[in-house]
Formats: structure tokens, sequence, C-alpha cells
């Protein structure tokens, strides 16, 4: 009994000696063998590299080209948010090509299409990712701007700020609003923008009014009334007091409306 124990005993400790000693030999040969058979061969197999400082670069470049083709000169900061990783490329003549998907998009981040060639052929696509951000002095409101009140070169001031349209979007100059008035109440420290104003009421509901058209070449005038308010520029709805006839016009100044000529 005892000798079986021993030898029980025996062949387990030869076992466990093999286990260890097939173990460091994996250790020590898998460092070897990844270097043989996995870094050498991949660096073989891809010898060239771009790198992704390279890659956002090139998408950087199209960004600015994509600005200059618009005519954008305003400042403007470009900030990298993903930017594409490394690539390994086979040997060969490299090429590529950046483009933006649709249009250039400010306060927006922007992604970059990047195609890579090798010897030609199309090897690989990524995508690299930029916020766009474009600024402008503009006008803004230094106090409250009431709906439908003139607004004195006082109440407004020039700061520069983020733009988030294209270029006439917003206001630079105080000629841009002189005359004009809000259209809706505007708070302080808003920037102004072409749409936030309208031309005053110049026709009150009830004016007469002097009604012109052309017949036939020959300038006709008539006495009228106009049926709603009116400002220089839009359409209202007015009755010639003579005839009685409700026409459409043009409100050409404060006391004449353009009736479309026959």
């Amino acid at each position: 009994m005892k000798v079986k124990r021993t030898r029980l005993a025996s062949l387990f400790t030869s076992w466990m000696l093999w286990i260890g000693f097939f173990c460091l030999l994996f250790c020590v040969s898998l460092p070897q063998a990844e270097a043989l058979y996995g870094g050498r061969q991949q660096a073989e197999a891809f010898p060239q590299m771009m790198s992704s400082q390279k890659l956002s670069g090139i998408a950087r470049q199209q960004v600015e080209l994509e600005l200059h083709k618009i005519g954008e000169k305003r400042r403007y900061v470009l900030t990298l948010t993903t930017s594409p990783p490394d690539m390994r490329l086979p040997a060969g003549k490299i090429r590529y090509e950046a483009e933006l998907p649709g249009k250039l998009r400010y306060g927006n981040v922007q992604p970059v299409h990047i195609r890579v060639y090798i010897n030609e052929k199309l090897y690989r696509r990524t995508i690299c990712y930029y916020r766009v951000q474009v600024f402008e002095k503009v006008l803004v409101a230094g106090s409250n701007l009431p709906l439908e009140q003139g607004i004195s070169e006082k109440a407004v001031r020039l700061e520069e700020r983020e733009v988030f349209g294209g270029a006439g979007r917003y206001l630079t100059k105080y000629e841009d609003i002189a005359g004009r008035v809000p259209v809706r109440y505007i708070h302080m420290g808003q920037p102004l923008e072409q749409n936030m104003l309208q031309n005053p009421v110049v026709i009150n509901t009830g004016s007469p009014v002097k009604l012109v058209t052309s017949y036939h070449g020959v300038q006709v005038k008539a006495e009228g009334v106009a049926l709603q308010k009116g400002r220089v520029g839009g359409s209202i709805r007015v009755r010639n007091a003579r005839s009685g006839k409700m026409l459409v016009g043009k409100v050409v100044d404060a006391e004449t409306v353009e009736i479309a000529g026959q």
C-alpha cells in the first residue's frame, strides 16, 4: 500500500515539473514568436503609415479650402473633435482625396471624408471631425428694444460674436437698421439679424392715399382709401374713392400706393 502511494506521489511530482517546464518555455518563446510572426510580418506587408496627425491635417486643410471657396474672411476657429486612427499602408504610391459631405455648417461638428489610394486603387476610407466656429463683429442690442419703435444709434453696440449662418444674416453697421423697427421684442445683448427688423408703418387704415398706375403706357392717378396698414415696399388693399373698386397695390411712400399696370 505504501509502495503504491509513493509511486503516485512520484508520478504527480514529475507531472507538475513537466507542466512547469512547458509553461516556462511557452512564456519565453511567446514574445519572440510575436516579434517574428506578428510585428515583423506586419512591417513587411505594410511598410508605410499615415499617422493620425497627418490625416487630421489633411481634413483641416479641406475645411479651410471650403471656407476660402465660399469667400469666408471672418475669424474662424477649427477644433478637432474626433481624429482618425493611424493607417498602415502597403508599398506603393500614395494618393489621397478629402471632401465635405453636404454644406459647411457653422457652429456644428463637420465630418470630413478621406479616401486613400495605393497605385491609383482605393485602399481605405476614414472620417475626421472638426467643429467649425466663425466670429464676426455684429450689432448687439445695448438695451431692450420694444416692438415697432425706432432704434437710435446709442441703443446698439458692436461686439464679436460667434455666427451660425452664412454671410448677411447678422447686421454689422448702423446703416443696416436706420429707419427700421423691430418685428418683435429684442432683449438687451441679443445680436441683431435681418429678419428681426422691418420698415415702419407709414399708412394707417382709413388714410387717404394717391393711387397711381400705368394704363397702355399712360400714367393714371386717382384718389383712394387705405383698407389696412402699410409699410414701404409692402402690399396693401385699397379702395378707389370714385368707383368704390377694391384693389391691391404696393406702398411707395406715406401718401402713394402703386397699382400694377395693364
